[in-house]
């Protein structure tokens, strides 16, 4: 009877994953965006195409005064991430419930746009396969180089409907059980004699007999590894080359062609946001920069210190360092923008554990293990499919062992069940709000006319960075493609400048600094003054000599 009944809930298993995870269609996110983009604060428009052919959607929060400063939120980027999806799109409608009078007067003098899904090929693919999530576009790419395409995807071999993990039995195994969840298992540490009994894959088989299990599938480019900052030549899933994918170069188009751009706020899968920038002298000096400066620097933790303060309730967010050719390091090194990422949800610190077993300290090295925190929030919170108990299968690729497929299900460590990214959502758009508020804001004194005889006058202005960050990276003086502070002043064809020039070029402006412009012009008539730059606002004025 118990065999049966075992059967009947694997048979259940995938319909009963996909209930409690409930994350929507892609045609679902679509309409989302339409629905979205039908407000009055709202654009709506596709800044290209996928590979697949999908639109990649934009929406834009803006007044209209349409170069206003910009902080721009991408979600979507590593189709392992659909959670950055959801909690973007809870940011627009999060925003969208602000009163009228609250939300204009937020896009008074700025923009938010937001790029929910900058991936749909990805998103379009993993809502309609089993329980394991993949990262790339919909190009066929060789992942390992062996002159095959897709040839070794991951396989369910138990048939419940799950890419799940598959232990070997062996005395050279690296892992062993949870002392307190059996279907949990923990890496040993050999430097305290630790021993393991298992070996630890991904449920597949070695379909192309090179070693490696489900490592060759359809996963297509993944785009967080085909930016051009520290891009993986030759490595799995960057590409062919750095930025070689549409979807790659309709996001850089975007940065590039839209100065007014200051600020990058990504959703993904790394993190420099709960823990600051460092400024590395070493690395900052080097020929490829690999460091934040140090002006720069500070600015990352007085953001930090607004996020961590906004995002309290959520507890400590785990580290996550930048991989190769990922979006955020290349919006700050190559495209001169302040850039943040967040994963914007994770595993929460379970603080009672007192109803269920408790978790020993003999557990790991120092009584921490990351994954101790992410298997008491599964036991503790009844989240049915994230850790599955093991059942043995026969495996070709391990005659006379004892296989069994069961463990963690990978995608649920970033991508809870969808409704709990509400509360997490809610958090961040209260930051995503704090953010704009603290972009770089300038104010322009009236000029000063001083008239010093022979129809030769001074004029003098100041121009005062009124936000807390400033105009735009320090980065940005190394490169061209930051617009810097300016002054451009237009004569008429009877005057002429002894002292200034039409155009000057200033560095960044810090937050809560002024900068004096002066200059010395003989003739009378009409001046014309552009002042500013596009990241922290423009304004233009006239004045008669």
């Amino acid at each position: 009877m118990k065999k049966y009944h075992f059967l009947f809930i694997s048979f259940l298993l995938p319909a009963l994953l996909q209930a409690q995870w409930k994350y929507p269609s892609y045609e679902q996110i679509q309409n989302d965006i339409t629905q979205i983009g039908k407000n009055k604060f709202v654009t709506q428009e596709a800044i290209g195409k996928s590979h697949g052919g999908q639109p990649i959607s934009l929406l834009k929060f803006q007044n209209a005064n349409k170069n206003a400063p910009t902080l721009l939120l991408v979600a979507g980027v590593d189709g392992q991430h659909p959670a950055g999806t959801i909690s973007a799109l809870h940011v627009a409608k999060n925003l969208l419930k602000l009163s009228p009078d609250s939300l204009s007067k937020l896009l008074d003098n700025k923009s938010i746009w937001i790029l929910p899904l900058a991936n749909p090929d990805a998103y379009v693919r993993n809502a309609s396969a089993v329980l394991q999530l993949t990262s790339g576009n919909a190009r066929q790419i060789d992942n390992d180089r062996d002159g095959r395409v897709d040839e070794d995807p991951a396989k369910d071999l138990n048939g419940d409907g799950v890419i799940s993990q598959m232990r070997v039995k062996s005395l050279a195994g690296t892992y062993k059980l949870h002392s307190a969840f059996s279907d949990y298992l923990l890496a040993v540490d050999p430097s305290k004699g630790e021993k393991g009994i298992y070996e630890l894959y991904t449920e597949s088989i070695d379909a192309d007999k090179d070693g490696l299990y489900g490592e060759d599938g359809a996963s297509g480019v993944n785009i967080d590894r085909n930016f051009t900052f520290d891009y993986g030549i030759f490595e799995p899933e960057t590409g062919e080359y750095a930025a070689s994918e549409a979807e790659t170069k309709a996001i850089l188009d975007l940065l590039y062609e839209n100065p007014q751009i200051s600020t990058v706020l990504h959703f993904g899968l790394q993190n420099n946001l709960s823990i600051a920038e460092n400024f590395d002298k070493g690395k900052a000096s080097e020929r490829i920069i690999k460091s934040w400066s140090s002006n720069d620097a500070q600015v990352s933790n007085y953001v930090t210190s607004i996020y961590n303060e906004t995002v309290k309730p959520l507890g400590e967010a785990p580290k996550a360092n930048a991989g190769k050719g990922n979006f955020s390091s290349t919006a700050y090194y190559h495209a001169g923008r302040f850039s943040f990422v967040t994963p914007s949800w994770w595993v929460p610190s379970v603080q009672d554990t007192s109803k269920q077993a408790d978790l020993p300290k003999k557990a790991a090295p120092n009584g921490k293990v990351p994954d101790d925190k992410f298997v008491s929030w599964v036991y503790k919170n009844n989240i049915e499919g994230a850790i599955l108990p093991w059942t043995k299968v026969n495996h070709p690729d391990f005659p006379n062992q004892e296989v069994e497929v069961g463990g963690v299900v990978e995608l649920y460590k970033n991508n809870p069940p969808v409704d709990l990214l509400e509360a997490s959502s809610e958090l961040h758009s209260n930051f995503v709000i704090k953010l704009v508020q603290s972009m770089a804001a300038l104010e322009f004194s009236q000029p000063k006319i001083t008239a010093l005889g022979n129809d030769i006058f001074r004029v003098e202005m100041r121009v005062f960075n009124t936000g807390g960050m400033p105009t735009y990276p320090e980065i940005g003086d190394k490169i061209r493609h930051v617009s810097k502070l300016k002054t451009i002043i237009e004569l008429q064809k009877s005057q002429q400048f002894l002292s200034g020039k039409r155009l000057e070029l200033y560095p960044s402006l810090a937050a809560g600094k002024s900068q004096d412009f002066s200059w010395l012009i003989k003739g009378k008539g009409k001046v014309e003054i552009v002042v500013g730059c596009p990241a922290a606002g423009e304004k233009t004025i006239s004045v008669t000599l």
